[in-house]
């Protein structure tokens, strides 16, 4: 098998589980090995009441690619965006991208962080250069908010977060993964591309009146523009807790899963066959990817949240997490999580594929 080498671009912080901390670990149980550019290096996440360091500048990101490509060490198969911080930071970071083309074209998996429930944590004049350089990426790992900013449209169902996945692939993206969505699973059912009996849904559903919404990871690819998109939801338990850095190791999980469901969709002798034996249609490289990758974020956040409730046994949210010592509980459980880094638990983890 090829040596997978990946440059990972995004925070770092010395104590905890974010940015690249959350991405490394993950990484090289699953064969790669990584290259790390931070952002910012701080001394903790600043969901901490305090914390100490500092923020890179674009001269330097830039300063520290030119030093790699003096040396002959920019030979990488991926490329992982996360936390870049500011429109210099970002036009920076393009630039790099740019050039790493020339290098190989690796594979970049763009998670363009930029806020989340509807709140912007950076500034606004980074959203056109993320628009800009999507036009890199293989694959893109946004949030709901952070899908929204991008496409320019909110989502509201099933329908409209498919508008959005277009849009999205229409600006060159041939993988589009919106980590968590929010959707009835009324809706979902109704634009379930196959039904009982093989039977196709009208894309109409009867909501109950106490129905509640339910997370998913909602992925599609879309190889060219004359293709049309096979987009899948996957369902996903939440806790009410306190967790940071999901997003991160989400991304850093996707960059190995994705690489491994084609390789071996490459090299499988079904390729080419649009149906499985039992007649319905198989499912894509991505959406194989996705299904591991939220084996392993429900294991993790699982184990994250008994982690936050202790002895105590209560519930730790962000308004509860006010002193350093309740916010060290609830750090991501990456290190206990391994075996389910390797090994994840598929059992239960269904990808629904969506009819128009």
């Amino acid at each position: 098998m090829t040596s997978r080498r990946v440059l990972s671009i995004q925070s770092h912080i010395v104590s905890g589980y974010c940015g690249n901390k959350a991405a490394t670990f993950p990484l090289q149980l699953l064969g790669f090995d990584v290259d790390v550019m931070n952002t910012v290096n701080f001394s903790n996440h600043t969901g901490y009441p305090s914390w100490t360091g500092e923020k890179a500048t674009g001269e330097q990101l830039t300063k520290l690619f030119e030093g790699l490509q003096t040396s002959g060490l920019v030979d990488y198969t991926h490329i992982l965006t996360g936390y870049i911080g500011s429109s210099q930071n970002l036009a920076a970071v393009t630039d790099i991208i740019a050039k790493l083309e020339d290098h190989g074209s690796p594979f970049l998996v763009l998670d363009p962080v930029m806020g989340d429930n509807g709140q912007l944590y950076v500034q606004s004049d980074v959203i056109p250069l993320y628009r800009e350089l999507m036009k890199f990426a293989k694959a893109i790992t946004p949030n709901q908010f952070e899908a929204e900013v991008l496409a320019d449209k909110k989502i509201t169902d099933v329908k409209s977060c498919m508008e959005v996945i277009d849009i999205l692939h229409d600006a060159g993206v041939e993988n589009v993964v919106i980590t968590s969505v929010s959707l009835f699973p009324s809706d979902v059912t109704a634009h379930h591309a196959v039904g009982q009996n093989g039977d196709t849904s009208n894309g109409t559903s009867k909501r109950e009146e106490a129905e509640e919404e339910s997370m998913y990871c909602v992925c599609s690819s879309r190889r060219s523009k004359d293709d049309t998109p096979r987009v899948f939801a996957i369902g996903f338990p939440t806790y009410d807790g306190y967790f940071t850095g999901t997003g991160d190791l989400f991304s850093a999980l996707l960059v190995a899963r994705l690489d491994e469901a084609v390789q071996q969709e490459a090299g499988s002798s079904l390729e080419g066959q649009e149906k499985s034996d039992h007649g319905a249609k198989m499912e894509t490289a991505l959406s194989k990817a996705c299904i591991k990758v939220v084996g392993t974020m429900r294991a993790v956040v699982l184990r994250t949240y008994q982690a936050q409730k202790g002895s105590t046994g209560r519930s730790l949210d962000r308004s509860l997490a006010s002193s350093a010592a309740v916010v060290k509980r609830c750090e991501l459980q990456l290190i206990q999580s391994k075996r389910d880094i390797e090994q994840p638990d598929e059992t239960d983890v269904e990808a629904i594929e969506l009819r128009r």
